[in-house]
């Protein structure tokens, strides 16, 4: 039997006695990648696998490293509490920590918290700061090994970054599985998660999507690509022996507005309270381009505006302002205002764009085509708050 045969063996037994587990691993997309040095990795909605590493596994095996994968997706450490310029390594082994910790369960073939003589139950961000300073960061470029490190050592750690190479914010999935554990609790449907797992899952539980703090992960994503490396700044851990980092001044933010007939005068109000708001994150200058089915009006915004003139009204066309984005290589990030209702667009290139809904109906619609968009995520805004910003 392959791999993959025995993969969906597994599978196919969680549909009949893992519900939970069954549920959230179809949130992800089940992938090969043999250029890994791993035997899993999860991320960026996929689970990925490498055959030449797991054709020595027997299937108990393969099975517990499959679900240790599915329960960190459970437990959204891929996606939630991802610091910026993250150290990799420290990530990937505080999330081992925690599910080994007797929260989750045993698993031997990761580290507890008593290998690395660490208090027992602490949270994952608790374990993540502690080992920040133990793990050596291979994210950035830099070659970090200690001297004292053998060979085994710097492997662990190597592999741990190379596990965590996928992880980003993603307040999309995450409130996927979310959906997921809500269905679990409503029909008790745990399979053989234990009561301390289920308690620890449950309180992960959050408030459904935050517009305005996927608005500043998403400004904060841009400035990240202007990090730049220099020697004429010290490195924050090691001083001038590396490189440190400088941040480009400008931030090129491309805002598109749907301003077709299907969008309310109040969305319209909404869009532009929301955009104002960037000015408060230290956003020097927007570039609003105004479409429905062709662009109706571009114009600069350098300070927040109370009253602005919109012409347009007709139907929508997506392309038309991804084509213009796509063209204009300055624009770090686009973020489209609409209500999704027209074809998805032809996207070229892979660039960030972040889609603002006009709620959570839109929303529902549109993410449907969305997600399969490279590089896109998606959000609405409330409707109880539509009108006050």
């Amino acid at each position: 039997m392959s791999v993959k045969d025995t993969i969906g063996h597994i599978i196919d037994q969680w549909f009949l006695y893992e519900p939970l587990l069954f549920n959230v691993y179809c949130t992800h997309r089940l992938v090969e990648n043999k250029e890994m040095k791993i035997p899993f990795r999860t991320g960026r909605r996929r689970i990925e696998y490498n055959p030449d590493f797991l054709e020595e596994y027997s299937e108990e095996d393969m099975e517990l490293a499959l679900k240790t994968e599915v329960t960190r997706i459970l437990l959204k450490h891929p996606y939630q509490r991802v610091p910026e310029n993250p150290n990799g390594a420290a990530l990937k082994i505080a999330s081992d920590i925690t599910i080994n910790n007797g929260h989750c369960f045993y698993n031997n073939k990761i580290h507890d918290a008593e290998y690395y003589k660490f208090s027992q139950n602490l949270s994952f961000e608790e374990y993540y700061k502690e080992l920040y300073y133990i793990c050596p960061n291979f994210g950035d470029g830099q070659d970090y090994i200690m001297p004292a490190m053998g060979e085994n050592e710097i492997w662990e750690y190597e592999a741990a970054a190379e596990a965590s190479e996928l992880w980003s914010e993603d307040e999309e999935i995450a409130d996927s599985i979310n959906q997921q554990i809500e269905k679990a609790q409503r029909t008790n449907q745990w399979g053989s998660i234990s009561g301390c797992l289920q308690e620890s899952v449950i309180a992960s539980l959050k408030i459904p999507m935050d517009y305005r703090r996927i608005l500043s992960q998403f400004r904060a994503s841009i400035i990240s690509q202007r990090r730049k490396l220099t020697r004429m700044k010290p490195n924050r851990r090691y001083g001038f022996d590396y490189m440190g980092s400088r941040i480009e001044p400008k931030t090129h933010l491309l805002v598109g507005v749907d301003v077709s007939g299907s969008i309310s005068s109040d969305d319209l109000q909404n869009f532009f309270s929301i955009i104002n708001r960037f000015f408060c994150y230290g956003v020097k200058m927007i570039h609003v381009v105004a479409f429905d089915a062709q662009i109706k009006q571009e114009f600069d915004l350098k300070k927040a505006k109370t009253q602005i003139n919109i012409i347009g009204r007709g139907g929508t066309d997506f392309q038309c302002v991804v084509d213009y984005y796509e063209e204009h290589p300055e624009y770090q990030g686009m973020i489209l205002f609409t209500d999704g209702y027209a074809p998805s667009p032809q996207i070229k290139k892979s660039k960030k764009i972040m889609w603002i809904l006009t709620g959570k109906m839109e929303y529902d619609s549109a993410i449907q085509w969305i997600k399969d968009l490279p590089d896109n995520k998606a959000t609405w805004i409330p409707l109880v708050k539509k009108t006050n910003f």
